[in-house]
């Protein structure tokens, strides 16, 4: 890569190692460097806009893996294998095999390699995931809106009408209380092969959580999640949040790349100018005109929008993100 890309991908190089120099010789990040500065290569993937075009994010049956795509994206208890969470207190839950067990193996096997990310929910909860009982005040069904949560209970009101998935309290006390759960759902990630995790669920200052969460919270959020995904060496995508004036510009700093719902249809593609500002892909996502809804963009529509606003990396998909419907810029 030459002229503003290399630049920008070498000032991120210098940035990181500068970073990894201050944290000092005690082990806590156990990641291979080089002499020089002007030599290191960050260890996980850290695409860059175009660099990976051809690629899809399916997060509902059906699914097809047939195609050479660069890049994957999967809902991390789908594509595991099984296994046991192991927590702090020597508790453990036992996670079931998914739809797509063996899948991550399959696809690392092929030449070229692609990449494989795990899409984690961590702003969130489905009421159903293997590990939903360790939250504080699970219940089969708990209070919904307006209804307000249970005393002491982390899990708030509903998201976007769905009620087995929940919103989590993002405040600084509560996700003490939860967090810790989330990491051993990153441990599961690195120990079944994903390239890096995608957080998931984190933008819930413009929605009713139930709990009363500023941006302070939100953003917060997002950091914690980068940093330990970065912890455990891998790629990390930030998703939601950049309809928020100032975030976008924030979190460019913080994640590889960014996963973008809708811009087009939102007339906000150019919210997410900081990533391409700076060398990191867009993998951008609109869905076709619903005629029962009349929601959604053309594919023509959304292709000069990405184009207006020089993302490389986005796809037409069906919107319930399955393997139905996939199209990319001609």
């Amino acid at each position: 890569m030459t002229g503003e890309g290399a630049y920008n991908r070498e000032m991120r190089r210098a940035l990181w190692f500068a970073m990894l120099a201050a944290c000092g010789d005690d082990g806590s990040m156990d990641v291979p460097i080089d002499a020089a500065p002007d030599a290191y290569v960050i260890p996980w993937w850290t695409p860059e806009p175009g660099e990976t075009s051809s690629w899809d994010i399916q997060l509902a049956a059906p699914y097809d893996t047939s195609a050479p795509h660069g890049m994957y994206i999967f809902d991390l208890f789908a594509v595991s294998p099984g296994g046991t969470f192991t927590y702090g207190d020597n508790s453990t839950v036992t996670v079931p095999a998914g739809p797509l067990a063996g899948t991550i193996e399959a696809l690392h096997a092929r030449t070229p390699r692609p990449v494989v990310i795990c899409r984690v929910d961590t702003g969130t909860i489905n009421l159903t995931d293997p590990d939903a009982s360790k939250f504080p005040g699970y219940a089969a069904s708990p209070p919904d809106n307006p209804t307000p949560p249970a005393a002491g209970s982390v899990i708030g009101w509903s998201f976007f009408m769905q009620p087995m998935r929940r919103f989590l309290d993002s405040r600084p006390a509560a996700r003490t209380q939860w967090f810790p759960l989330i990491l051993a759902r990153y441990d599961h990630a690195k120990a079944i092969g994903c390239d890096g995790i995608m957080p998931d669920g984190n933008d819930t200052v413009r929605e009713d959580t139930g709990f009363e969460l500023v941006l302070e919270d939100q953003q917060a959020m997002y950091e914690e999640s980068a940093a330990a995904v970065h912890a455990r060496v891998l790629s990390a995508g930030q998703r939601g949040n950049y309809l928020l004036g100032g975030q976008t510009d924030v979190l460019a700093d913080v994640f590889d790349w960014i996963l973008a719902d809708r811009c087009s249809e939102f007339l906000s593609c150019d919210f997410i100018r900081p990533y391409t500002n700076v060398g990191k892909a867009v993998f951008a996502i609109d869905h076709p005109r619903n005629e029962a809804t009349m929601e959604g963009v053309s594919l023509s529509t959304m292709c000069n929008d990405y184009n207006r606003y020089a993302i490389q990396d986005g796809l037409h998909k069906d919107v319930a993100l399955s393997s139905a419907y996939r199209m990319e810029c001609p």
